[in-house]
């Protein structure tokens, strides 16, 4: 008898209070476990973006460093030991956005022209040659939104980039460079919005003017999103000063 009967509560099962009691903390559970998985997402899609940002403005800075460190290379540089002259490739001009290109310009200095000899006429700055660049910050209005994007131009065809030259054509893409101004994109404004750009003015003593390091500094985040804002900062030795009894044509576009 007593062996049936065990069988028969045996083959009752669980109440409905005992199922109840182990939906709701099986809910918990699920519940804690989709909240993990949901901001370990949210977490893993931030860290990607971050990353990303991360990546394109160091590889702006990288190429304006590299191609700032070979401003002022003259292939004629030593033969003014002799002749006392100036180089004419060691003028660096550094304007802000209102295109004040003066010892008093306020900051921030957001545009730089400066040249370097590429070994088409040696020791002469040969502007359809590429030898005259600019780069600067510009605040176009992309799909809507003005961002900031940093443009990069080269000399050619007889004309010398300046702070205040056209911009390129922002309404198609990819993005037209101005054939008139040669200034074109550097970063993608689509992607990318360069909220700061600036560079530092070197001291300037009596008599001559050192345009010898620049620090830049520059800050951006994805476009269309203001979670998260990421900077990079590089200083740049410049190959030579520049020795004048002005000191302002050393700040004059070369």
């Amino acid at each position: 008898m007593n062996s049936i009967s065990q069988r028969r509560r045996a083959s009752q099962g669980f109440s409905l209070a005992e199922l109840m009691i182990a939906l709701a903390a099986g809910l918990v559970v699920s519940s804690a476990v989709v909240a993990f998985l949901l901001s370990s997402f949210k977490s893993n899609g931030e860290y990607v973006q971050s990353t990303r940002l991360t990546q394109e403005l160091r590889n702006s800075m990288d190429l304006i460093t590299r191609d700032l460190r070979r401003a002022g290379y003259d292939g004629k540089s030593v033969s003014y030991l002799a002749t006392g002259d100036v180089s004419p490739f060691s003028r660096i001009q550094l304007c802000n956005a209102s295109n004040n290109c003066t010892l008093a310009a306020t900051a921030p200095l957001t545009c730089v022209i400066y040249s370097y000899d590429r070994g088409s006429n040696w020791g002469q700055v040969d502007v359809d040659n590429g030898e005259v660049r600019g780069i600067r910050l510009s605040t176009p209005t992309i799909n809507g939104r003005t961002v900031g994007v940093l443009e990069y131009a080269v000399s050619g065809g007889g004309v010398k980039p300046a702070c205040n030259g056209a911009s390129p054509d922002y309404t198609t893409y990819p993005v037209v460079c101005n054939a008139g101004s040669k200034w074109c994109p550097l970063s993608d404004g689509s992607r990318i919005d360069i909220s700061s750009f600036a560079m530092t003015r070197p001291d300037i003593t009596a008599g001559k003017v050192k345009l010898r390091d620049i620090t830049l500094t520059m800050q951006g985040r994805l476009a269309g999103s203001s979670d998260f804002t990421r900077g990079v900062t590089s200083s740049v030795r410049v190959r030579t000063d520049c020795y004048e009894t002005d000191p302002t044509r050393c700040i004059q576009s070369p």
